[in-house]
């Protein structure tokens, strides 16, 4: 008999692009060389964010929920990605 275990994820990804100040390093004489070198980086205080949600088992996996406009807060996740869930979650394990 199979395991009956269904998991899911979800993940945020910057759309900005990632930049850790504490790893990137730029070697330069002035500020002029390092923005010639890349060095100097634009961030915007507030970066446009995506969270991707996916469920996967033994069986199978679910489709790809994006959620890429506003503010992932408890109703929007309820009415965005629970019904994804149950639904596929129902069609790769059964409804019993």
């Amino acid at each position: 008999q199979t395991i009956r275990i269904l998991f899911s994820d979800e993940k945020l990804f910057d759309i900005d692009g990632i930049y850790n100040s504490q790893n990137d390093r730029v070697w330069a004489a002035n500020h002029a060389e390092a923005d010639k070198n890349g060095g100097i980086k634009q961030k915007r205080k507030f970066p446009q964010k995506v969270m991707i949600w996916l469920e996967a088992c033994s069986k199978g996996v679910t489709p790809l929920v994006i959620l890429d406009e506003g503010t992932v807060d408890h109703a929007r996740y309820i009415k965005e990605v629970l019904p994804v869930a149950l639904k596929y979650g129902n069609k790769i394990l059964g409804d019993d």
